[in-house]
């Protein structure tokens, strides 16, 4: 039988993974619905949002794709902060428990 702290982890990767992946869908179809953006206009102002590197927008955006971003940008930061934090905590707990094998 398995470690039942490394299958804890592996579902909290595995719930991480799913949030970043639908955060990605939402922002895409988010700006392609709101803004009329094409396809790869849409994913590259999701990438770029999310990753927070700002570049710039693709064309100006009107009240309701600020309201989006808005929207998209903070809910960004608390699903990768979580992703983060459980690959983190992960790491660590590998680390932790590959020493106390020692």
């Amino acid at each position: 039988m398995g470690n039942p702290l490394i299958k804890l982890f592996r579902s909290k990767i595995s719930t991480a993974i799913i949030l970043l992946v639908l955060l990605l869908f939402t922002g895409i179809v988010g700006f392609k619905i709101i803004s009329d953006y094409s396809w790869i206009d849409a994913l590259y102002m999701t990438v770029i949002t999310i990753t927070t590197v700002g570049f710039g927008e693709v064309q100006p955006l009107d009240p309701q794709a600020k309201i989006f971003t808005i929207f998209l940008i903070l809910t960004s930061v608390i699903i990768v902060g979580y992703a983060l934090t459980i690959i983190t905590e992960f790491i660590i707990s590998k680390i932790l428990s590959s020493s106390d094998c020692r």
